[in-house]
C-alpha cells in the first residue's frame, strides 16, 4: 500500500449505492443511484485505457482513476457502489483498505459507459 499524507486529499468524491427504486414519474426501475456520502480524496494517478468494441471494432477510451481516502468514513464503503468525481461516474473495481495501520483505503475504479 502506498503511504501518503492526508494533506494531499484535495479532490471531493461522492459515493452512490445502486439498487432498485422508483423514478420521479412513479416508474419502477432496477438501478437507481442513491447518494451515500462525500469525502476528500487524493488522486495519485489517472490511467486512461483503450478498449475495442468487438461487435463493430470501434475503439473508445475509459478513465481508470485510483482514489485514496481516509480509512474511517461515515459508512463502510461497499464494492458495488459507484463514485462520482468531476461529474463522471466510476464503478469500483477494487478496495484495498490498510488494516495494519488503519489510515487509508485505496480504491481502483473504471469509468461507467
Amino acid at each position: 500500500m502506498i503511504q501518503l499524507k492526508t494533506t494531499n486529499m484535495n479532490e471531493r468524491i461522492t459515493f452512490y449505492s445502486v439498487g432498485p427504486g422508483i423514478t420521479a414519474d412513479g416508474v419502477q426501475v432496477d438501478a437507481v443511484e442513491t447518494e451515500e456520502f462525500s469525502v476528500w480524496a487524493e488522486v495519485p494517478k489517472l490511467s486512461i485505457r483503450e478498449f475495442v468494441n468487438q461487435g463493430n471494432k470501434v475503439g473508445y477510451r475509459k478513465q481508470s482513476p485510483v482514489f485514496i481516502i481516509a480509512f474511517k468514513t461515515q459508512k463502510e464503503v461497499k464494492p458495488n457502489w459507484r463514485i462520482k468525481w468531476h461529474d463522471i461516474m466510476y464503478e469500483i473495481k477494487s478496495l484495498d483498505p490498510d488494516y495494519r495501520t488503519k489510515d487509508l483505503i485505496q480504491i481502483s475504479t473504471q469509468e461507467v459507459i
